[in-house]
């Protein structure tokens, strides 16, 4: 079993020490190198100790997790965010495909969040390709939020779209297929829901139980009962009756 180096940045100190002494009892292949209580204090340790794997406290003082990062013009080692804000920042960390730990969390949460860790080690390419925590990072640079990139997660791993790109996606079950402005289709595993939650805030809708559609991508609306969005890449995608009031709501903003 290969040796994890860690580094745990947390501004509370009791994090630290409980975070330490659970990896050590339950993930013997994690050694952490070190705790640190601050943003400054971690870029430093970071430089001079080189971790595979940084905990990363979300919220602290003066300065976050998330700009900690902005500070690396290169990122060579994992993170896995940690956090008690339940509704903080989860939607941009889950956005991109990244690990996170609510606290307080279980021993198998960590265990699950260390094993994806481990897995991406052994399996990293020698080519060099964006990484998840890369791509964030590019969002979090990005004014507008319809430039930022989406983690679509597929069989043979991750693939990152802009999600201006995106037309429609439609859900098959526990899967989705998502729909492209070249025509092309992509099938996801993930549940529709999950990508309503994540672009509701980057104009999508979703118009009906099997549909989600960008606003952006829509040429017009056809009259019905429910209705119908005309979409740019051809396709009439049906509105429930329920749906449409606050569907033709949100099509007159724009």
């Amino acid at each position: 079993m290969s040796e994890i180096k860690a580094i745990i940045v947390d501004d509370e100190q009791h994090c630290i020490d409980a975070l330490q002494t659970m990896l050590q009892k339950k993930c013997p292949e994690v050694t952490v190198l070190g705790g640190v209580n601050s943003v400054r204090e971690a870029k430093g340790l970071i430089d001079e100790l080189q971790p595979d794997l940084v905990f990363l406290d979300v919220e602290m003082p003066h300065q976050n997790g998330f700009e900690l990062l902005k500070l690396f013009e290169k990122l060579w080692f994992d993170v896995i965010f940690t956090t008690a804000f339940e509704q903080y920042a989860l939607k941009a960390i889950k956005f991109n495909a990244l690990d996170y730990l609510l606290k307080p969390f279980s021993v198998q949460e960590l265990q699950d969040a260390v094993q994806k860790c481990r897995d991406r080690k052994s399996n990293r390419s020698a080519t060099p390709t964006s990484s998840p925590l890369e791509v964030f990072l590019q969002n979090m640079k990005t004014l507008h939020q319809t430039h930022r990139k989406i983690a679509l997660p597929t069989i043979n791993g991750l693939v990152f779209m802009p999600v201006q790109n995106i037309v429609r996606c439609e859900s098959t079950g526990n899967y989705t297929k998502i729909f492209f402005t070249d025509k092309k289709n992509l099938l996801v595993s993930r549940p529709l829901k999950e990508f309503e939650e994540l672009l509701s805030d980057v104009d999508f809708f979703r118009v009906h139980n099997s549909h989600l559609i960008n606003l952006q991508q829509m040429q017009s609306y056809i009259q019905g009962e429910g209705g119908f969005a005309l979409m740019t890449d051809g396709t009439q995608v049906e509105v429930s009756r329920r749906r449409k009031a606050e569907f033709l709501k949100r099509a007159m903003q724009f």
